[in-house]
Protein backbone atom coordinates (compact mmCIF):
# COMPACT_ATOMS: atom_id res chain seq x y z
CA UNK A 1 0.00 0.00 0.00
CA UNK A 2 1.15 3.23 -0.43
CA UNK A 3 2.65 5.13 2.09
CA UNK A 4 3.83 1.76 4.31
CA UNK A 5 6.22 -0.03 3.07
CA UNK A 6 5.73 -2.84 5.00
CA UNK A 7 3.13 -5.08 2.82
CA UNK A 8 1.35 -6.91 6.07
CA UNK A 9 0.69 -3.77 7.39
CA UNK A 10 -0.20 -2.09 4.67
CA UNK A 11 -2.86 -4.98 3.75
CA UNK A 12 -4.19 -4.59 7.65
CA UNK A 13 -4.87 -0.82 7.00
CA UNK A 14 -6.31 -2.01 3.58
CA UNK A 15 -8.45 -4.35 5.36
CA UNK A 16 -9.29 -1.60 8.02
CA UNK A 17 -10.77 0.29 5.05
CA UNK A 18 -12.31 -2.31 3.71
CA UNK A 19 -15.82 -2.73 6.23
CA UNK A 20 -16.71 0.95 5.12
CA UNK A 21 -16.52 1.48 1.98
CA UNK A 22 -18.96 -2.56 1.65
CA UNK A 23 -21.09 -0.52 3.99
CA UNK A 24 -21.12 2.47 0.83
CA UNK A 25 -21.97 -0.24 -0.93
CA UNK A 26 -25.35 -1.41 1.01
CA UNK A 27 -26.11 2.89 1.18
CA UNK A 28 -25.71 2.90 -2.33
CA UNK A 29 -29.28 0.71 -2.85
CA UNK A 30 -27.46 -2.41 -4.67
CA UNK A 31 -28.88 -5.72 -4.69
CA UNK A 32 -26.55 -7.08 -2.56
CA UNK A 33 -28.45 -5.55 0.35
CA UNK A 34 -27.80 -3.07 2.99
CA UNK A 35 -25.30 -4.32 4.96
CA UNK A 36 -24.87 -4.66 8.91
CA UNK A 37 -25.70 -0.70 9.47
CA UNK A 38 -29.07 -1.43 6.96
CA UNK A 39 -30.18 0.50 4.08
CA UNK A 40 -31.05 4.19 3.26
CA UNK A 41 -34.40 4.09 1.49
CA UNK A 42 -38.12 4.96 2.60
CA UNK A 43 -39.61 1.58 2.28
CA UNK A 44 -38.46 0.27 5.74
CA UNK A 45 -37.90 3.15 8.45
CA UNK A 46 -35.59 1.63 11.23
CA UNK A 47 -36.61 4.06 14.26
CA UNK A 48 -39.69 2.02 13.88
CA UNK A 49 -37.49 -0.96 15.08
CA UNK A 50 -34.89 0.28 17.72
CA UNK A 51 -33.16 -3.09 18.22
CA UNK A 52 -31.97 -3.01 14.59
CA UNK A 53 -31.54 0.98 14.61
CA UNK A 54 -29.79 0.35 17.85
CA UNK A 55 -27.16 -2.69 16.48
CA UNK A 56 -26.92 -1.30 13.34
CA UNK A 57 -25.32 2.33 14.74
CA UNK A 58 -22.74 -0.16 16.79
CA UNK A 59 -22.21 -1.56 13.65
CA UNK A 60 -21.51 1.70 11.73
CA UNK A 61 -19.39 3.49 14.66
CA UNK A 62 -17.60 -0.07 14.91
CA UNK A 63 -16.71 0.06 11.30
CA UNK A 64 -16.18 3.91 11.56
CA UNK A 65 -13.74 4.04 14.59
CA UNK A 66 -11.62 1.04 12.00
CA UNK A 67 -11.40 2.92 9.59
CA UNK A 68 -10.61 5.77 11.85
CA UNK A 69 -7.70 3.73 13.28
CA UNK A 70 -5.88 2.57 9.54
CA UNK A 71 -6.33 6.36 8.75
CA UNK A 72 -3.87 7.24 11.86
CA UNK A 73 -1.70 4.22 11.24
CA UNK A 74 -1.61 5.33 7.35
CA UNK A 75 -0.61 8.71 8.30
CA UNK A 76 2.16 7.25 10.14
CA UNK A 77 3.50 5.70 7.48
CA UNK A 78 3.59 9.00 5.73
CA UNK A 79 5.51 11.16 8.22
CA UNK A 80 7.59 8.72 8.51
CA UNK A 81 8.43 7.91 4.82
CA UNK A 82 7.09 4.30 4.95
CA UNK A 83 9.10 3.03 7.55
CA UNK A 84 7.27 2.53 10.62
CA UNK A 85 8.68 0.96 13.93
CA UNK A 86 6.55 -1.53 15.10
CA UNK A 87 6.49 -0.12 18.52
CA UNK A 88 4.81 2.89 16.86
CA UNK A 89 2.02 0.75 14.92
CA UNK A 90 1.04 -2.08 17.66
CA UNK A 91 -1.23 0.12 19.74
CA UNK A 92 -3.19 1.44 16.83
CA UNK A 93 -3.16 -2.29 15.98
CA UNK A 94 -4.34 -3.30 19.48
CA UNK A 95 -7.05 -0.91 19.05
CA UNK A 96 -7.94 -2.31 15.65
CA UNK A 97 -7.91 -5.65 16.94
CA UNK A 98 -10.27 -4.72 20.02
CA UNK A 99 -12.69 -3.07 17.68
CA UNK A 100 -12.95 -5.29 14.81
CA UNK A 101 -13.61 -8.05 17.51
CA UNK A 102 -16.58 -6.30 19.04
CA UNK A 103 -17.80 -5.61 15.78
CA UNK A 104 -17.62 -8.72 14.49
CA UNK A 105 -18.91 -10.36 18.10
CA UNK A 106 -22.26 -7.80 17.79
CA UNK A 107 -22.47 -8.88 13.71
CA UNK A 108 -22.56 -12.71 14.92
CA UNK A 109 -24.42 -12.24 17.92
CA UNK A 110 -27.21 -10.29 16.43
CA UNK A 111 -27.43 -12.28 13.03
CA UNK A 112 -27.88 -15.70 14.56
CA UNK A 113 -29.52 -15.45 18.06
CA UNK A 114 -30.47 -11.65 18.39
CA UNK A 115 -29.71 -9.44 21.40
CA UNK A 116 -31.86 -7.28 23.47
CA UNK A 117 -32.17 -3.32 22.48
CA UNK A 118 -33.47 0.02 24.40
CA UNK A 119 -36.80 0.96 22.99
CA UNK A 120 -39.59 3.67 24.29
CA UNK A 121 -41.04 0.97 26.45
CA UNK A 122 -37.81 -0.61 27.69
CA UNK A 123 -35.23 -3.69 26.47
CA UNK A 124 -36.74 -5.77 24.05
CA UNK A 125 -35.82 -8.65 23.30
CA UNK A 126 -35.07 -9.28 19.53
CA UNK A 127 -34.75 -12.49 16.71
CA UNK A 128 -31.96 -12.96 14.47
CA UNK A 129 -31.77 -10.60 11.45
CA UNK A 130 -31.54 -11.38 8.38
CA UNK A 131 -28.35 -11.36 6.60
CA UNK A 132 -27.11 -10.06 3.07
CA UNK A 133 -24.31 -10.70 0.95
CA UNK A 134 -22.87 -7.17 1.71
CA UNK A 135 -22.94 -8.17 5.84
CA UNK A 136 -20.95 -11.11 4.73
CA UNK A 137 -18.94 -9.64 3.17
CA UNK A 138 -17.94 -7.26 6.12
CA UNK A 139 -17.87 -9.95 8.15
CA UNK A 140 -15.51 -11.97 6.70
CA UNK A 141 -13.45 -8.88 6.05
CA UNK A 142 -13.41 -8.56 10.01
CA UNK A 143 -12.77 -12.11 10.67
CA UNK A 144 -9.39 -11.91 8.11
CA UNK A 145 -8.66 -8.22 9.86
CA UNK A 146 -9.03 -10.18 13.30
CA UNK A 147 -6.56 -12.89 11.91
CA UNK A 148 -4.26 -10.96 10.37
CA UNK A 149 -3.77 -8.77 13.18
CA UNK A 150 -3.12 -11.34 15.13
CA UNK A 151 -0.16 -12.75 13.40
CA UNK A 152 1.14 -9.47 13.10
CA UNK A 153 0.90 -8.65 16.40
CA UNK A 154 2.70 -12.18 17.69
CA UNK A 155 5.17 -12.23 14.94
CA UNK A 156 6.60 -8.55 15.63
CA UNK A 157 7.22 -9.35 18.86
CA UNK A 158 10.89 -9.53 19.66
CA UNK A 159 12.63 -12.57 20.94
CA UNK A 160 14.29 -11.99 23.95
CA UNK A 161 17.91 -12.70 23.38
CA UNK A 162 19.98 -15.30 25.60
CA UNK A 163 22.75 -14.10 27.20
CA UNK A 164 26.27 -14.37 26.22
CA UNK A 165 28.08 -17.08 28.18
CA UNK A 166 30.58 -15.36 31.01
CA UNK A 167 34.21 -15.94 29.21
CA UNK A 168 36.72 -15.76 31.26
CA UNK A 169 39.60 -13.75 30.94
CA UNK A 170 43.26 -14.92 30.30
CA UNK A 171 45.71 -13.29 30.55
CA UNK A 172 48.65 -14.06 28.43
CA UNK A 173 52.48 -12.79 29.20
CA UNK A 174 54.64 -13.22 26.56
Amino acid sequence: MFGIHDRRLGLLVGLMFAPFALQLLGWAGTPLGGGPCGAIGLDRLMLEQPQVFFYAQIMLWGISLLMATGFFVLMLGFMHNGTIQKSQAQPFLLIALVVGSFTALIYALTHTVGLPAPSPIGWLMSGAEPTDIIGILIFTVLLVQISLTLRWLVQSEPTPKKAAPPQAHQSKVI
